[in-house]
């Protein structure tokens, strides 16, 4: 059979009746109809025709949305589902932070001398405050006190004696101690000697004018106790400790690595972070030489300034880190590190997520820090969204 001739197969064949005849037809010469010619079609052709027919087939079930490939809207191809989370890029400095444990310590640290022969009789408590006129300790039962000035008491103080500075460090005490009635100058006078047994008498000390060496010590200021280096009802002599005291500046010790000796200056930013995990501002006050740990690790010891030291409160000693900065980049878009992903042909991409859909970018990184990386590439911009793992 030929590609042109009927397919008697693809004809409609009429069921016959008993006796040979049409249904429906009076007996006698059947009327023949006209012939049915149906054409088989080639099979490249029939197969288009099945494609076609399947399409449509697919476009109502689909509702109608898309009838033809070329009218049909495409899904971009870097659109990729959505990240479980999202972090933003920020704009500003990328910088690497050093860290280091230090102790807080307080300034001026320095002990006391005694100069008199004795019992103690009391001692302040650690970490009080002695200001001018108050009593540091007591010898058999009698007060030492703090007085204001820079130079140590070396000699006793009584009339006539040679006049010179330590004279005049005493009458400007007794001055603003409220004990006046003289002239502040060099000279030990007979007014001099008048303010002085006032004094004595409101310290329960004998009237007598004159005040032995070790009876009062001299400061630049008030001080602070570390602690007592003697109890009540020790015996003292003269030029042995009995106090240790501080000024009321912090200050915070620390070793870096000598990696890191450059973010070392004298003068630079740092940073101290307390214990519960607070920050305070700092500069770094000194720095030490280089030196070997027990365990062969090359560091360089420094000391930091808090900004106030009102911040760190009445703390004597604590473990606290200090913190030293690089700026790594300034003025620079970053993301997390985790935002980052393999792009194809190599370097990166992240997925720009905005109004619900999430795009494929890919960016050029730069400096990176702290979990952070510099980014830049088409659509990043300050406060947008990027995919990052779920946290």
């Amino acid at each position: 059979m030929t590609g042109d001739e009927p397919d008697t197969a693809l004809l409609p064949q009429e069921p016959a009746e008993a006796d040979g005849g049409p249904r429906g037809e009076p007996r006698g010469e059947p009327q023949q109809a006209p012939p049915q010619r149906t054409q088989r079609l080639p099979g490249w052709r029939r197969a288009a025709l099945v494609a076609v027919a399947a399409l449509a087939v697919g476009a109502v079930a689909l509702g109608g949305t898309a009838y033809l490939r070329d009218t049909a809207p495409e899904k971009p191809a870097a659109q990729e589902q959505l990240p479980p989370g999202t972090a933003l890029i920020v704009r500003g400095d990328l910088v690497t932070e050093v860290m280091a444990t230090g102790s807080v310590e307080f300034t001026g640290a320095r002990g006391l001398k005694n100069h008199l022969t004795g019992i103690v009789t009391w001692t302040p408590s650690a970490n009080s405050v002695v200001t001018q006129g108050k009593r540091l300790y007591a010898v058999n039962n009698r007060p030492v006190v703090l007085l204001r000035g820079d130079l140590p008491a070396w000699r006793e103080f009584t009339r006539d004696m040679p006049d010179g500075e330590d004279v005049r460090m005493l009458e400007q005490n007794l001055a603003e101690l409220g004990y006046t009635g003289f002239t502040v100058d060099d000279e030990f006078t007979e007014k001099t000697e008048a303010a002085v047994k006032r004094w004595q008498k409101n310290n329960d000390l004998p009237s007598n004018g004159r005040i032995e060496l070790g009876r009062v010590v001299f400061t630049p200021g008030s001080v602070r106790i570390a602690r007592a280096t003697v109890r009540a009802g020790d015996p003292v002599t003269p030029a042995q400790d009995v106090l240790s005291v501080t000024g009321f500046q912090h200050r915070v010790s620390a070793e870096i690595p000598a990696k890191e000796q450059d973010l070392a200056v004298k003068g630079a930013k740092a940073e101290i972070e307390l214990p519960n995990g607070r920050r305070i501002n700092g500069t770094v006050a000194s720095v030490g030489a280089e030196k070997t740990t027990q365990d062969n690790t090359k560091v360089v010891p420094v000391t930091v300034r808090p900004e106030s030291s009102r911040l760190l409160g009445t703390v004597q000693s604590a473990d606290v880190v200090v913190v030293l900065k690089r700026t790594e980049a300034k003025d620079v878009l970053f993301v997390p590190v985790t935002a980052l992903l393999p792009a194809q042909g190599g370097g990166y991409a992240v997925q720009l997520v905005k109004n619900g859909r999430a795009t494929v970018v890919r960016v050029t990184t730069g400096a990176f820090a702290e979990g952070r990386a510099e980014v830049s590439g088409p659509g990043l911009a300050e406060g947008a969204r990027v995919g990052v793992p779920e946290l």
